[in-house]
Protein backbone atom coordinates (compact mmCIF):
# COMPACT_ATOMS: atom_id res chain seq x y z
CA UNK A 1 0.00 0.00 0.00
CA UNK A 2 0.93 3.54 -0.08
CA UNK A 3 0.28 6.39 1.90
CA UNK A 4 -2.18 9.33 0.42
CA UNK A 5 -1.43 13.18 0.74
CA UNK A 6 -4.67 12.50 3.83
CA UNK A 7 -2.00 9.91 5.44
CA UNK A 8 -4.67 7.05 4.94
CA UNK A 9 -3.74 3.97 2.94
CA UNK A 10 -4.63 3.84 -0.75
CA UNK A 11 -4.68 0.92 -3.06
CA UNK A 12 -1.86 -0.17 -5.42
CA UNK A 13 -1.99 0.72 -8.85
CA UNK A 14 -2.74 -1.96 -11.38
CA UNK A 15 -0.72 -2.08 -14.56
CA UNK A 16 -0.81 -5.22 -17.13
CA UNK A 17 0.45 -5.50 -20.73
CA UNK A 18 -1.21 -9.04 -21.46
CA UNK A 19 -1.77 -8.84 -25.06
CA UNK A 20 1.67 -9.66 -26.53
CA UNK A 21 3.17 -10.84 -23.46
CA UNK A 22 5.11 -13.86 -24.86
CA UNK A 23 7.55 -15.21 -22.45
CA UNK A 24 10.60 -15.13 -25.12
CA UNK A 25 10.03 -10.90 -24.98
CA UNK A 26 9.39 -11.05 -20.88
CA UNK A 27 12.32 -9.07 -20.35
CA UNK A 28 11.95 -6.36 -23.26
CA UNK A 29 8.06 -5.47 -22.07
CA UNK A 30 9.49 -5.09 -18.64
CA UNK A 31 11.59 -2.15 -19.90
CA UNK A 32 8.57 -0.91 -22.11
CA UNK A 33 6.97 -0.97 -18.39
CA UNK A 34 9.54 0.44 -16.83
CA UNK A 35 9.70 3.71 -19.12
CA UNK A 36 5.80 4.25 -18.58
CA UNK A 37 6.32 4.11 -15.34
CA UNK A 38 9.14 6.49 -14.97
CA UNK A 39 6.67 8.53 -17.01
CA UNK A 40 4.02 8.37 -15.41
CA UNK A 41 5.53 8.93 -12.25
CA UNK A 42 7.54 12.24 -13.52
CA UNK A 43 4.12 13.63 -14.00
CA UNK A 44 2.78 12.73 -10.23
CA UNK A 45 0.95 9.31 -11.72
CA UNK A 46 1.15 7.00 -8.90
CA UNK A 47 2.59 3.61 -10.77
CA UNK A 48 3.56 -0.04 -9.38
CA UNK A 49 7.22 -0.89 -9.60
CA UNK A 50 6.57 -4.21 -11.62
CA UNK A 51 3.88 -5.23 -14.14
CA UNK A 52 1.37 -7.63 -12.80
CA UNK A 53 1.02 -11.20 -14.11
CA UNK A 54 -0.84 -13.02 -11.54
CA UNK A 55 -4.58 -11.28 -12.21
CA UNK A 56 -6.43 -12.66 -15.42
CA UNK A 57 -6.39 -9.96 -17.41
CA UNK A 58 -10.03 -9.89 -18.17
CA UNK A 59 -10.10 -9.25 -14.25
CA UNK A 60 -7.98 -6.49 -14.68
CA UNK A 61 -9.59 -4.68 -17.33
CA UNK A 62 -12.46 -4.25 -14.65
CA UNK A 63 -10.57 -3.53 -11.88
CA UNK A 64 -11.02 0.32 -10.05
CA UNK A 65 -7.42 -0.07 -8.99
CA UNK A 66 -6.79 -0.06 -13.21
CA UNK A 67 -3.50 2.31 -14.40
CA UNK A 68 -2.91 0.66 -17.79
CA UNK A 69 -3.99 -2.68 -19.75
CA UNK A 70 -4.14 -3.48 -23.54
CA UNK A 71 -7.35 -5.00 -24.35
CA UNK A 72 -9.17 -6.32 -27.73
CA UNK A 73 -11.09 -4.29 -29.53
CA UNK A 74 -14.10 -6.63 -29.78
CA UNK A 75 -14.57 -7.15 -25.90
CA UNK A 76 -13.96 -3.16 -25.55
CA UNK A 77 -17.01 -2.62 -28.15
CA UNK A 78 -19.32 -5.67 -26.20
CA UNK A 79 -18.97 -4.81 -22.77
CA UNK A 80 -15.80 -2.26 -21.91
CA UNK A 81 -16.41 0.77 -23.16
CA UNK A 82 -19.10 1.65 -20.27
CA UNK A 83 -16.44 0.75 -17.57
CA UNK A 84 -13.08 1.93 -18.84
CA UNK A 85 -11.50 4.87 -20.86
CA UNK A 86 -9.44 4.49 -23.84
CA UNK A 87 -5.53 5.74 -23.83
CA UNK A 88 -4.62 5.03 -27.86
CA UNK A 89 -2.93 2.26 -29.62
CA UNK A 90 1.01 1.36 -29.78
CA UNK A 91 2.49 1.45 -33.28
CA UNK A 92 4.53 -1.65 -34.60
CA UNK A 93 7.38 -1.62 -37.20
CA UNK A 94 6.05 -2.44 -40.69
CA UNK A 95 2.09 -2.56 -40.30
CA UNK A 96 0.35 0.15 -42.06
CA UNK A 97 -1.64 2.14 -41.60
CA UNK A 98 0.38 3.46 -38.32
CA UNK A 99 -1.64 2.70 -35.20
CA UNK A 100 -3.46 -0.09 -36.85
CA UNK A 101 -3.41 -4.01 -37.08
CA UNK A 102 -4.62 -6.99 -39.12
CA UNK A 103 -5.03 -10.43 -39.08
CA UNK A 104 -3.07 -12.90 -41.35
CA UNK A 105 -5.17 -15.95 -42.28
CA UNK A 106 -3.13 -18.90 -42.18
CA UNK A 107 -2.73 -22.33 -43.61
CA UNK A 108 -0.25 -25.09 -43.86
CA UNK A 109 2.31 -24.75 -46.71
CA UNK A 110 0.87 -26.31 -48.96
CA UNK A 111 -2.90 -25.52 -49.26
CA UNK A 112 -4.61 -23.76 -51.88
CA UNK A 113 -4.19 -19.57 -51.38
CA UNK A 114 -7.56 -18.40 -51.84
CA UNK A 115 -10.41 -18.29 -48.74
CA UNK A 116 -13.08 -20.21 -50.52
CA UNK A 117 -10.93 -23.28 -50.81
CA UNK A 118 -10.96 -23.42 -46.74
CA UNK A 119 -14.83 -24.55 -46.90
CA UNK A 120 -15.40 -27.54 -44.88
CA UNK A 121 -11.60 -27.37 -43.53
CA UNK A 122 -11.06 -26.68 -39.79
CA UNK A 123 -10.63 -23.99 -38.05
CA UNK A 124 -8.61 -23.07 -35.01
CA UNK A 125 -9.41 -19.73 -33.20
CA UNK A 126 -8.09 -18.22 -29.66
CA UNK A 127 -11.50 -17.56 -28.18
CA UNK A 128 -14.63 -15.99 -29.36
CA UNK A 129 -14.13 -12.56 -27.44
CA UNK A 130 -11.52 -12.61 -30.26
CA UNK A 131 -11.57 -10.08 -32.96
CA UNK A 132 -8.65 -10.56 -34.55
CA UNK A 133 -8.91 -14.35 -34.01
CA UNK A 134 -12.76 -14.94 -34.57
CA UNK A 135 -14.78 -11.90 -35.45
CA UNK A 136 -12.22 -10.98 -38.21
CA UNK A 137 -12.13 -14.17 -39.59
CA UNK A 138 -16.18 -14.64 -39.55
CA UNK A 139 -16.06 -11.08 -41.61
CA UNK A 140 -13.32 -12.87 -43.93
CA UNK A 141 -15.61 -15.58 -44.52
CA UNK A 142 -18.78 -14.03 -44.63
CA UNK A 143 -19.44 -13.63 -48.62
CA UNK A 144 -18.86 -17.58 -49.36
CA UNK A 145 -21.29 -18.70 -47.00
CA UNK A 146 -24.90 -18.93 -46.95
CA UNK A 147 -25.31 -18.87 -42.64
CA UNK A 148 -25.45 -22.53 -42.13
CA UNK A 149 -21.64 -22.37 -40.85
CA UNK A 150 -18.04 -22.09 -43.26
CA UNK A 151 -15.62 -24.62 -41.37
CA UNK A 152 -16.24 -28.04 -40.77
CA UNK A 153 -15.11 -28.22 -37.10
CA UNK A 154 -14.01 -25.05 -34.60
CA UNK A 155 -11.49 -25.67 -32.38
CA UNK A 156 -10.87 -22.98 -29.24
CA UNK A 157 -7.17 -22.92 -28.67
CA UNK A 158 -7.37 -20.22 -25.62
CA UNK A 159 -4.43 -17.89 -27.70
CA UNK A 160 -3.34 -17.05 -31.39
CA UNK A 161 -0.01 -19.18 -30.13
CA UNK A 162 -1.66 -22.21 -29.74
CA UNK A 163 -3.94 -21.78 -32.63
CA UNK A 164 -0.70 -21.40 -34.95
CA UNK A 165 0.58 -24.46 -33.17
CA UNK A 166 -2.94 -26.30 -33.99
CA UNK A 167 -2.55 -25.54 -37.76
CA UNK A 168 1.25 -26.73 -37.91
CA UNK A 169 0.74 -29.70 -36.10
CA UNK A 170 -2.71 -30.80 -38.18
CA UNK A 171 -5.30 -30.72 -35.50
CA UNK A 172 -7.43 -27.52 -37.40
CA UNK A 173 -6.20 -26.61 -41.17
CA UNK A 174 -6.65 -22.71 -40.95
CA UNK A 175 -6.81 -19.69 -38.18
CA UNK A 176 -7.22 -15.92 -38.40
CA UNK A 177 -3.79 -14.86 -36.04
CA UNK A 178 -3.26 -11.24 -35.22
CA UNK A 179 -0.47 -9.71 -37.03
CA UNK A 180 1.98 -8.72 -34.39
CA UNK A 181 1.78 -12.12 -32.39
CA UNK A 182 2.69 -13.77 -36.14
CA UNK A 183 5.53 -11.39 -36.38
CA UNK A 184 6.46 -12.67 -32.32
CA UNK A 185 5.83 -16.37 -34.01
CA UNK A 186 8.13 -16.14 -37.04
CA UNK A 187 10.91 -15.19 -34.81
CA UNK A 188 10.14 -17.42 -31.70
CA UNK A 189 8.17 -20.19 -32.56
CA UNK A 190 9.78 -22.92 -35.35
CA UNK A 191 5.32 -23.65 -36.11
CA UNK A 192 5.29 -20.63 -38.09
CA UNK A 193 7.87 -22.14 -40.87
CA UNK A 194 5.44 -24.93 -41.51
CA UNK A 195 2.72 -22.18 -42.31
CA UNK A 196 1.52 -19.75 -45.13
CA UNK A 197 -0.42 -16.52 -45.27
CA UNK A 198 -3.49 -16.92 -47.82
CA UNK A 199 -4.93 -13.47 -46.84
CA UNK A 200 -4.90 -10.47 -44.85
CA UNK A 201 -8.14 -8.84 -43.09
CA UNK A 202 -8.78 -5.29 -43.87
CA UNK A 203 -7.08 -2.60 -41.13
CA UNK A 204 -8.16 -2.14 -38.11
CA UNK A 205 -7.19 0.16 -35.13
CA UNK A 206 -4.85 -1.22 -32.95
CA UNK A 207 -5.24 -2.97 -29.63
CA UNK A 208 -6.64 -0.37 -26.96
CA UNK A 209 -4.87 0.60 -24.12
CA UNK A 210 -6.79 1.47 -21.22
CA UNK A 211 -7.31 2.77 -18.01
CA UNK A 212 -10.01 2.91 -15.36
CA UNK A 213 -13.23 4.62 -16.18
CA UNK A 214 -12.72 7.07 -12.82
CA UNK A 215 -10.35 8.41 -14.54
CA UNK A 216 -10.92 12.34 -15.34
CA UNK A 217 -10.19 14.18 -18.81
CA UNK A 218 -6.79 15.69 -17.22
CA UNK A 219 -5.73 12.42 -15.84
CA UNK A 220 -6.06 10.90 -19.32
CA UNK A 221 -3.80 13.66 -21.51
CA UNK A 222 -1.04 13.25 -18.25
CA UNK A 223 -1.17 9.78 -19.27
CA UNK A 224 -1.55 9.92 -23.50
CA UNK A 225 1.96 12.65 -23.07
CA UNK A 226 3.61 9.89 -20.62
CA UNK A 227 2.94 7.50 -23.25
CA UNK A 228 4.59 9.40 -26.15
CA UNK A 229 7.38 10.26 -24.19
CA UNK A 230 8.34 7.42 -22.95
CA UNK A 231 8.33 4.95 -26.28
CA UNK A 232 10.12 8.35 -27.72
CA UNK A 233 12.59 7.45 -25.26
CA UNK A 234 12.99 3.62 -25.52
CA UNK A 235 16.73 2.01 -26.01
CA UNK A 236 16.94 0.39 -29.32
CA UNK A 237 16.96 -3.34 -27.69
CA UNK A 238 13.36 -3.06 -26.19
CA UNK A 239 12.16 -1.57 -29.36
CA UNK A 240 13.69 -4.39 -31.69
CA UNK A 241 12.09 -6.80 -29.59
CA UNK A 242 9.01 -5.69 -29.12
CA UNK A 243 8.35 -3.52 -32.47
CA UNK A 244 6.77 -0.76 -31.10
CA UNK A 245 7.80 2.78 -32.88
CA UNK A 246 5.53 4.85 -30.83
CA UNK A 247 2.38 5.78 -29.20
CA UNK A 248 -1.01 6.87 -30.88
CA UNK A 249 -4.18 8.45 -28.73
CA UNK A 250 -7.14 7.61 -29.49
CA UNK A 251 -10.40 7.28 -27.67
CA UNK A 252 -13.32 4.66 -27.94
CA UNK A 253 -15.06 6.19 -31.33
CA UNK A 254 -11.39 4.79 -32.92
CA UNK A 255 -13.94 1.59 -32.33
CA UNK A 256 -16.40 2.16 -34.13
CA UNK A 257 -15.44 0.37 -36.91
CA UNK A 258 -15.18 -3.15 -34.91
CA UNK A 259 -18.37 -2.58 -33.79
CA UNK A 260 -19.60 -2.43 -37.47
CA UNK A 261 -17.98 -5.68 -37.63
CA UNK A 262 -19.93 -7.41 -35.27
CA UNK A 263 -22.98 -6.27 -35.94
CA UNK A 264 -22.69 -7.44 -39.55
CA UNK A 265 -21.09 -10.57 -38.71
CA UNK A 266 -20.94 -11.23 -34.68
CA UNK A 267 -24.07 -14.31 -35.47
CA UNK A 268 -22.58 -15.63 -38.41
CA UNK A 269 -21.85 -19.14 -37.57
CA UNK A 270 -18.28 -20.70 -38.01
CA UNK A 271 -19.21 -24.49 -38.34
CA UNK A 272 -22.32 -26.26 -38.39
CA UNK A 273 -23.92 -26.80 -35.03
Amino acid sequence: MQINKEGSAAPLALAQLPMYDWPEIATATDALWGAIRDAFNQRDIRAPTMLDRSLPREQAWVSKQLLLSQTCGLPLVQTLRKQVKVLGSFEYEGIAPAGAYHSVIIARAGIDKDLASLRSKRAAINGTDSYSGCLALKCAVAPFTPGDGFFSEVLITSSHRESIRAVANGSADTAAIDCVNWQLAKHHDAAAKALDIIAHTPSRPGLPLITAGSKTQAELGLMREALASAVTGLDENTRTVTGIRSFQPLDDTAYAVIANDLRRCGDLALSPV
